[in-house]
């Protein structure tokens, strides 16, 4: 299916040759707080996946039957659930490698879940998966297919779940559960702690552009139905109540400390249309025009922001899909895999 898109591209060789060369003077206390974080602690096999027949009307529809099939028999990756420490907890996590890596030294995606609490949780959260209660088992099948393209991906459920589970504060001290991805990876001896790239989905784009912000030693990032601007997302979601609490979040306005008088100084600390003369990598920004979970305006405001601060930047808009964009997956895949490729090129 054609799609029309609008496509900006920006190649500012000198500055994305300087981001690679200063290794984005990471903070010690980023990545390496206690001696124990990035430290795998255990791991075991994911569950099989669910046939497509079990799977309800939105899991159905958002896979072709023989792309999900294929993703559900494979037999050449491991997709394994991880438990590694952050900030000396310990918080799960997924990682899908190849069962037999061979010599060679393998590229890695970081990706960034959506949701909040247990909404949209990567890991199992006691409902059954194929549907929008818990989509695991589609986030699983989409980060295959990026794998099978010949990365290893590795994922963090951030750190909110049990008694906690309500109090996420999106864009707070979990965004540590996403630098500590970075020893995890280099813990690997098949992975090339040189290639390593960041994906976000929704949510999952606050958590990247704020890594980028932190200096996590990525190649490149990408975005999909990204937020970027936290207070005019929430104000054009009323109905979600993410302010005031929900099933799912007890709500900003309660978990952010002194939130009558901190509040604006909170939503722009999430938010990067406000500081992108700290992203200091490629980022490729993807979304659909009629996204009815992110605006598309989040989108399009970033990248005026990148571009206003000549940052390295791609956009690219749908014309009609949904929020992760899976009538366009193929596309999609080829975009993020061709950039992240580009960017892992430069020096070499």
């Amino acid at each position: 299916m054609k799609s029309a898109f609008i496509l900006i591209y920006v190649l500012l060789m000198g500055s994305l040759a300087g981001a690679q060369t200063d290794d984005l003077h990471l903070k010690q206390t980023s990545i390496a707080a206690k001696e124990t974080d990035g430290r795998i602690l255990s791991s075991k096999p994911w569950p099989p996946l669910p046939t497509f027949e079990s799977l309800d009307d939105f899991g159905r529809g958002y896979f072709p039957r023989a792309t999900y099939e294929e993703v559900r028999t494979q037999k050449e990756f491991a997709v394994l659930e991880i438990t590694y420490a952050s900030d000396g907890l310990a918080v799960h996590g997924l990682l899908i490698r190849p069962k037999a890596p061979g010599k060679r030294k393998w590229p890695a995606i970081i990706f960034n879940r959506g949701g909040n609490g247990d909404l949209g949780r990567i890991t199992d959260n006691g409902q059954p998966c194929g549907g929008m209660a818990n989509t695991s088992c589609l986030d699983v099948a989409d980060l295959y297919l990026l794998a099978k393209a010949g990365f290893v991906i590795v994922a963090s459920d951030y750190r909110y779940q049990g008694a906690t589970v309500k109090r996420d504060e999106w864009g707070g001290v979990e965004v540590d559960d996403v630098l500590n991805l970075v020893p995890v990876l280099k813990s690997l001896d098949y992975v090339d702690p040189d290639r390593l790239y960041m994906l976000g989905l929704s949510r999952g784009g606050t958590e990247t552009y704020l890594a980028l912000k932190r200096g996590i030693p990525v190649k490149a990032a990408a975005v999909i139905g990204g937020v970027t601007d936290v207070k005019a997302w929430v104000e054009s979601r009323p109905e979600m109540g993410i302010v005031n609490g929900n099933e799912f979040i007890d709500g900003f306005a309660h978990i952010w400390p002194d939130y009558e008088h901190r509040a604006e100084q909170e939503y722009r600390a999430r938010s990067a249309v406000y500081w992108a003369d700290q992203i200091n990598v490629p980022v490729l920004i993807l979304h659909s025009r009629t996204d009815r979970m992110v605006p598309v305006s989040q989108a399009l405001r970033m990248a005026e922001a990148l571009q206003e601060k000549g940052k390295v930047y791609a956009l690219r808009i749908y014309e009609r899909d949904g929020h992760a964009l899976p009538l366009n997956r193929d596309d999609r895949n080829h975009m993020i895999i061709d950039w992240f490729s580009r960017a892992g090129q430069i020096g070499k």
